[in-house]
């Protein structure tokens, strides 16, 4: 089930999406910002697209074409795995698909 901005506002992105190809969970991480909707689920592919879910009901908010810098900052230990960093910086750097 996806949200109501998804479904709407992103139908572009979601094209780039499908392109790259969705991928394999790899990582997830929960982020707690105290939105009124509850904490999210961050969750990384191995095509470099996080989508985010709400946390308490599963529903999908967005995806993203993660940057390389995104992808750093998930990892507090300092150590993301080089191929996803490889890939973000194919996807965003070179193909300049995060701004769809």
């Amino acid at each position: 089930m996806n949200s109501k901005h998804y479904t709407m506002d992103r139908k572009a992105r979601e094209q780039v999406i499908r392109s790259i190809g969705e991928g394999n969970i790899v990582a997830t991480f929960t982020i707690d910002r105290n939105h009124p909707n509850g904490a999210e689920l961050h969750k990384i592919t191995d095509t470099g697209i996080i989508i985010i879910c709400n946390k308490r009901t599963n529903k999908m908010i967005t995806k993203l074409i993660a940057r390389p810098g995104q992808i750093r900052r998930y990892y507090k230990n300092g150590k993301a795995p080089k191929n996803l960093i490889d890939k973000a910086i194919d996807n965003t750097v070179k193909n300049h698909y995060n701004y769809i």
